[in-house]
């Protein structure tokens, strides 16, 4: 028995719709912000938290850089990465600079404690391991509560955070 099912490729206006969609539910109406950048530093908790029980991710840890909110929607691939860049331009200045601050704290937090570990892995396995895990759990923790802020602003305008 054949089948006379033609698979239909998606038609370019409808690969817009779907597109034009994907980047509505990115960038969230209430604040202008896509929580979506935000990953970029819950992956970074994710590996600071891990890296005493799986050192073999300190060189990934190590590389890791600070990345600005539109260089990283620049960069990516997400179908409302432009809907993204293009809020982002219309938000108040204010409330800009509030969305900054948090990230600028996250970046010094997460800068200085992928040195600390680096220096603490620096001849190979470091002598103690439990320093490396206390280094690692109150820099996992300080970000945590500036992640939740920066949250709060992006998903709800919370300027008090």
């Amino acid at each position: 028995m054949t089948s006379d099912v033609q698979l239909i490729e998606p038609s370019e206006s409808r690969q817009k719709a779907v597109e034009e969609l994907q980047s509505k539910t990115l960038v969230n109406p209430v604040s202008g912000l896509a929580n979506d950048y935000l990953n970029l530093f819950n992956e970074l908790v994710m590996m600071l938290e891990q890296i005493p029980q799986m050192p073999e991710l300190l060189e990934d840890l190590c590389a890791w850089r600070p990345v600005s909110y539109q260089e990283y929607f620049r960069k990516s691939a997400l179908p409302g990465r432009h809907s993204a860049l293009a809020a982002y331009e219309q938000l108040s200045p204010s409330f800009r600079r509030r969305f900054e601050t948090f990230v600028a704290e996250l970046d010094v937090i997460a800068l200085a404690s992928v040195a600390s570990v680096r220096r603490q892995f620096r001849d190979g396995a470091p002598q103690d391991m439990e320093r490396v895990a206390a280094t690692c759990a109150r820099a996992g923790e300080k970000m945590r509560i500036i992640l939740i802020r920066a949250s709060r602003l992006v998903n709800y305008s919370n300027i008090d955070g």
